[in-house]
């Protein structure tokens, strides 16, 4: 009946490692790197954001190694922004070649060109709607 539950039998309490924390922000940030490289709609700054989102996820993995091997989540963080950087390399590659490719007079910048500006006009609020 006298069990001290809030005792802990003489032993310190054991804080997570600075490893963990860096394999959590790991995680996150290959995450948000996915999450910007599948919704670059909104802006075209958001392009390099999947590609930024992934670096610093595996530098992150990387600083939660320290001299050990990795643990589960930086195996994950550092898969997630592997994935997230090459993505978003290519999307960036890919929104460069367009663009570049918009300013020739060949058949799939011209192609480019439409698609662009009725895209423009789809988005364009109409003049009559105050009136």
């Amino acid at each position: 009946m006298g069990e001290n539950y809030n005792s802990n039998n003489g032993m310190l309490p054991q804080t997570p490692n600075t490893g963990s924390f860096f394999a959590f922000w790991s995680v996150l940030f290959g995450g948000l790197g996915l999450l910007t490289d599948c919704l670059p709609l909104f802006s075209i700054w958001n392009l390099p954001a999947g590609l930024i989102f992934g670096l610093t996820g595996i530098a992150l993995a990387v600083l939660s190694k320290k001299g050990k091997p990795f643990s589960h989540q930086a195996q994950l963080g550092l898969i997630l922004s592997i994935i997230s950087a090459v993505c978003g390399l290519l999307l960036a590659l890919f929104i460069i070649f367009v663009y570049d490719v918009m300013d020739t007079n060949t058949p799939l910048g011209l192609y480019f060109r439409q698609v662009f500006e009725a895209t423009t006009q789809a988005l364009m609020p109409t003049g009559g709607a105050g009136k």
